[in-house]
């Protein structure tokens, strides 16, 4: 049986250091604030925005809502996110997607400060990232996949790792950040000829393509760790990338679904508000 890489522990964790450091920043009068910006009545994104915003709320970040109409035009979306820039008071925006069909992320991504872009929908953030510099913001995703690695204490420098997706949300930032960490890393993605070559050579594979059961036991070496940031339902049940019944007997350790990656990415949302708010205040980060 292969170990539980459990999200909720995970996420726990990050919280009450969340918790620890939005205390610390209100004793120097800073009170580090969220803003979730929505287009739409979207149900997953409106779900999504209740999260975080209950999650934030837990962790003493101050957390709102701002909503715009499904007919909002790219202008009155452009406003929005300029008001939201200049307020000082805001240290982090997470712009929901999907957008509606008139409104595309490239129009939009630019326009967000980076420094107030929590979620890495900015450009500028992906080549920050892209150079290991620290004031880097990740996409909350991918970098959840890192702090499920880092809790459960893997060394990445030196292992081989196969990223399976190569989206701009989290694919290539995640290939990226394990690049950042000394990882050996492959991406394999649709047009891959055989993702089975690279996958089976891997101590650690990660998939994130949303293709529901995509990843079986033949991509698999007995003893892999596997990490499913994919997320749908199939037959009316929750599940992943992975067939997680087929894989879990063969893997040293895996990722629920639910109750793995998507457990933790509200709390790195907050991690990365906390570090807006220090980044803003010239509270620079280690």
């Amino acid at each position: 049986m292969s170990k539980i890489l459990d999200g909720k522990e995970v996420a726990k964790a990050i919280k009450v250091k969340v918790k620890e450091e939005a205390l610390a920043l209100k004793e120097k009068g800073i009170y580090p604030k969220l803003v979730v910006l929505r287009v739409g009545e979207s149900k997953a994104s409106m779900t999504y925005e209740r999260m975080a915003i209950k999650v934030m709320r837990s962790v003493g970040i101050v957390a709102e809502a701002l909503t715009l109409p499904e007919e909002a035009t790219l202008d009155e979306l452009l406003q929005a996110i300029d008001g939201l820039n200049k307020d000082e008071s805001i240290h982090g925006v997470i712009v929901m997607q999907p957008l509606p069909s008139h409104i595309r992320r490239h129009d939009i991504a630019s326009h967000l400060d980076p420094q107030k872009d929590v979620d890495a929908m900015n450009p500028v953030n992906l080549g920050l990232l892209m150079v290991n510099d620290p004031s880097a913001m990740a996409p909350s995703t991918a970098r959840a996949v890192i702090e499920i690695l880092d809790h459960y204490h893997y060394e990445l420098k030196g292992a081989e790792v196969c990223v399976i997706g190569s989206s701009p949300v989290v694919g290539k930032p995640l290939v990226n950040l394990l690049l950042n960490r000394y990882a050996t890393v492959s991406n394999c993605r649709f047009s891959t000829r055989d993702c089975t070559i690279h996958t089976t050579k891997a101590d650690i594979v990660i998939s994130a393509t949303g293709s529901l059961g995509l990843v079986g036991p033949e991509h698999i070496t007995k003893g892999a760790t596997v990490i499913d940031v994919g997320f749908g339902y199939k037959d009316g049940k929750p599940c992943g990338d992975v067939r997680f019944d087929e894989v879990e007997p063969i893997a040293s350790a895996i990722t629920p679904v639910p109750g793995g990656v998507g457990s933790v990415t509200t709390a790195v949302l907050a991690l990365q508000t906390i570090k807006a708010a220090k980044m803003q205040n010239g509270i620079l980060e280690a």
